[in-house]
C-alpha cells in the first residue's frame, strides 16, 4: 500500500500548499467517528425526487422566469433597444467572452510583449496566424534535445481585456484553458492564473467556470468539462437576457403589437424587484465565495433573473477571521463589511454606482464615480486638504476604494469595496475558537430549510478538503467535520449523488479506503456517466488493489472523454501496478500525442520502457520527467517512485 501511495503521490505533480493550513489546524475540536453510510448490496439505487423547481414555484409577476421560456440573444433586443444594446456591449460585460477570430486586438505579439518568455525549464509563445492564435509550449528532453511541443488552437477569448484575456481551445466538445493568457495592466504574455506547468499544463473548463463568462454554454450532465456544440448557440458574450431573464414571451408579445399598459410582465426590469432580488442578479458572478455549491436537483444554469439565487446554489465564503480581503470576485464580502453598507441596509445596492447599460469613459470616472457618492454624502463635504484632492483628480474612489494587487490573479489589481474613511489593509488571520467550521453561509438568515444548507456545507468542507495537501492534519479535521455532517444528510437522501461523491472524498481525505470506495460506488450507481464519481472509484480502487474494478472505471472515463490526459494517465497507472508495461506504454503514448510535455506522463513511460528491457530510453524517459517537474517535492518523488520501481 505504501507503494502505491507513493506512486499517487508522484502522479499528482507538485503538492498544493494551503496557505491557511497551520491556522486551521489549531481550530478544529476531534469528532468521533461515525457510523459506516455505505449502501448495502440489495439497497435500491434511485436518485432523490428534485426538489420544487423555484422557477415554478416562486411567487413573482413575471412571467419569463419560467423554465419553457428560451433566450433569444441580444440581435433581437437592438431592433427595438438599440441604443442600450451599443453601449452595453461597449461594457466589460458585454465583452465577457469572445471568438479570438472576430476579437478587437489588443494583444502584441513581439518580443516588447514578452513573446516569446521563459518559464523555468519551458518556452511559452503566442503565434498569430491568419486562421487564429495558436499557443505552444515548448521544452527539452533529458538530453538537451527538443521535444515536441504542446501547441493549441485559441479558440475563445474569455474576458473583456481591461484586465486581459484568458484563452480557451475547443476539442470535440471539451474545452480546455490554455496555459498563456494576456494581462493588460503590464502590457505581456504570462502563465495564466493558477498554473503549474509542472502538472501537465492542460485545465479542464469546468461548468462553473464558462457560467460568468459565456451567455449560455449547454453542459452534458455529469460531464467534467464536456459541452454541447456550438459552446454558445445563442451569442458569445454573456447579453441582456443575462439580467432581464429570457426574452422569447417579450420578443414574442410586441411582435404581435401585445403590451400591457401598466407594468410589462413579460420580462423582468431589475428596477421593479425588491432589493434582495437585484441583489441576486449580481450575485451570479460577483458573489464567488471559498466553495459555490449547486442546491440538490437544481443547475446553476437553471436560475432566472427575479428569483432569489441561493435557491440555485449556496455560497460559503470565508469565517470572517481569515477572510482573504484582496481576492478577486470578491467584492461582495468587502462590501458586506462597507460602513456605507451596513446602516444603509438594502439602500446601497450594486447598480447604486454601477451602470450596468453603459461603462463611464475614462476621462469621465472620477466626475461620475464621485456623483454617485454625493447621492448619500452631499450633506458632508471632503475634509482632505485641496491640493491632495487635486492631485487625485478629486477622486472618491481613489482615496476611499483604492487598487491593490489581487492574491489570487497575478498582474492585475482589485478594487477596495470596503470603502474605508481611512484606507488600511485588511486585518491579519486570526486563530479560531475551537470546533468554529472555517466556511460560512453567505445568505444566513435567508429562510432556506437548515437540513439543505447542512448538506450543502457538507460538501462545501469535502471539496475544500479535497484541495489541501493529502495527509496533512487539516485535510483531515475538514474530511471528519464533512463527513459527519454528510451521514445525516444522507440518512434523509439516499439517493443524492452529489453527497455520495463528497462522502467519498472525505472518506479519502480521513484514510477510509474502503467506505471510500463503497460511497464512489453508490455516486456511479446513481449517475454512471459522472466522471467525477467514476474518478474517485478508479482511485479507491487502485488503492484497495481491486484492479480490475480500477481498469474497468478508468477505461470508461477515456470513452467519455477520450481528450483527457489525466484519464489515459490514470489507466496507465493501473497497468503499470499490474505490471501490464505493453499496455501502460500505448496510454502514455496516447496521452503525450495530446500533451507531449505532460510530466507524469513521461515518468510513467520511463518505468515501463524500463521494465520491458530498454534501460537507456528508460534513463531518458526519467530525466526528461524531471526536467519537465516545476517543484522540489515533485522532482523528489519522481526520483523516489522511479528508483522503487525499477530496482
Amino acid at each position: 500500500m505504501a507503494r502505491l501511495s507513493v506512486l499517487r503521490f508522484a502522479l499528482l505533480g507538485a503538492i498544493v500548499l494551503a496557505g491557511a493550513g497551520a491556522l486551521w489546524y489549531t481550530v478544529f475540536r476531534e469528532v468521533p467517528p461515525t457510523p459506516s453510510t455505505a449502501p448495502g448490496d440489495d439497497e435500491a439505487v434511485v436518485p432523490d425526487p428534485a426538489p420544487p423547481d423555484p422557477r415554478l414555484t416562486y411567487s413573482t409577476i413575471f412571467r419569463n422566469v419560467k423554465p419553457d421560456v428560451r433566450y433569444v440573444g441580444d440581435a433581437k433586443c437592438a431592433g427595438c433597444h438599440g441604443d442600450i444594446c451599443t453601449s452595453y456591449h461597449a461594457h466589460p460585460m458585454g465583452r465577457s467572452a469572445v471568438s479570438v477570430a472576430g476579437a478587437t486586438p489588443i494583444e502584441k505579439y513581439d518580443a516588447g510583449a514578452k513573446n516569446p518568455w521563459k518559464d523555468r525549464a519551458y518556452e511559452l509563445r503566442v503565434t498569430k496566424t491568419p486562421d487564429g492564435d495558436l499557443h505552444s509550449v515548448s521544452a527539452k528532453d533529458g538530453r538537451g534535445g527538443p521535444l515536441p511541443d504542446y501547441t493549441i488552437p485559441a479558440n475563445l477569448a474569455i474576458g473583456s481585456g481591461t484586465r486581459g484575456r484568458s484563452y480557451l481551445s475547443i476539442e470535440d466538445g471539451t474545452v480546455w484553458q490554455s496555459p498563456i493568457s494576456w494581462f493588460s495592466k503590464k502590457s505581456r504574455w504570462d502563465i495564466s492564473p493558477g498554473f503549474d506547468l509542472g502538472n501537465g499544463g492542460r485545465r479542464a473548463i469546468v461548468p462553473g467556470c464558462l457560467y460568468c463568462h459565456v451567455n449560455d454554454a449547454q453542459p452534458i450532465p455529469h460531464a467534467v468539462n464536456r459541452f454541447r456544440e456550438p459552446l454558445s448557440p445563442v451569442q458569445t458574450a454573456i447579453g441582456c437576457e443575462r439580467c432581464h431573464g429570457p426574452g422569447e414571451l417579450h420578443v414574442t408579445e410586441r411582435t404581435a403589437g401585445k403590451s400591457d399598459s401598466k407594468l410589462d410582465t413579460s420580462i423582468v426590469n431589475p428596477k421593479h424587484l425588491s432589493a434582495a432580488l437585484q441583489v441576486a442578479i449580481c450575485e451570479q458572478c460577483h458573489l464567488q465565495g471559498q466553495e459555490r455549491i449547486v442546491r440538490r436537483g437544481r443547475s446553476v444554469f437553471e436560475f432566472r433573473p427575479g428569483l432569489p439565487f441561493e435557491q440555485f446554489v449556496s455560497v460559503f465564503v470565508r469565517h470572517p477571521d481569515f477572510a482573504d480581503m484582496s481576492r478577486s470576485v470578491g467584492q461582495f464580502e468587502q462590501l458586506k463589511l462597507s460602513k456605507c453598507s451596513i446602516p444603509t441596509g438594502e439602500r446601497l445596492l450594486c447598480t447604486s454606482c454601477h451602470d450596468p447599460h453603459k461603462s463611464p469613459a475614462v476621462a469621465e470616472r472620477d466626475g461620475y464615480y464621485r456623483a454617485r457618492c454625493l447621492t448619500c454624502h452631499e450633506s458632508k463635504g471632503c475634509k482632505a486638504p485641496l491640493p491632495d484632492r487635486r492631485a487625485k483628480s478629486d477622486s472618491c474612489v481613489a482615496c476611499h476604494m483604492p487598487q491593490a494587487g489581487s492574491s489570487n490573479i497575478a498582474h492585475t489589481s482589485i478594487t477596495d469595496h470596503r470603502i474605508l474613511r481611512r484606507p488600511a489593509p485588511a486585518p491579519p488571520s486570526k486563530p479560531l475558537p475551537p470546533g468554529t467550521v472555517p466556511l460560512v453561509y453567505y445568505h444566513a438568515g435567508a429562510g432556506v430549510a437548515n437540513p439543505e444548507i447542512e448538506r450543502d456545507l457538507a460538501i462545501a468542507l469535502a471539496r475544500l478538503a479535497e484541495k489541501l495537501s493529502p495527509g496533512t492534519p487539516t485535510q483531515q479535521i475538514l474530511s471528519k467535520l464533512a463527513r459527519d455532517r454528510l451521514a445525516t444528510s444522507l440518512g434523509t437522501w439516499r439517493g443524492d449523488a452529489d453527497a455520495w461523491l463528497a462522502m467519498s472524498l472525505s472518506h479519502a481525505g480521513t484514510g477510509e479506503a474502503g467506505e471510500r470506495l463503497a460511497a464512489a460506488e453508490r455516486a456511479v450507481r446513481l449517475e454512471p456517466d459522472s466522471e467525477a464519481a467514476l474518478i474517485q472509484v478508479a482511485e479507491a480502487a487502485l488503492g484497495m488493489e481491486r484492479y480490475d474494478r480500477a481498469e474497468e472505471a478508468a477505461t470508461k472515463l477515456i470513452a467519455l472523454n477520450p481528450r483527457s490526459v489525466d484519464h489515459l494517465i490514470s489507466r496507465a497507472t493501473i497497468s503499470t501496478v499490474r505490471k501490464r508495461w505493453e499496455k501502460a506504454e500505448e496510454d502514455c503514448r496516447a496521452a503525450l500525442r495530446i500533451q507531449p510535455l505532460h510530466p507524469a506522463a513521461r515518468l510513467i513511460l520511463a518505468v515501463n520502457l524500463h521494465q520491458r528491457g530498454n534501460v537507456e530510453a528508460g534513463k531518458k524517459e526519467f530525466e526528461t520527467a524531471i526536467g519537465l517537474a516545476t517543484q522540489q517535492q515533485q522532482k523528489s518523488a519522481f526520483r523516489e517512485w522511479f528508483l522503487r520501481e525499477t530496482r
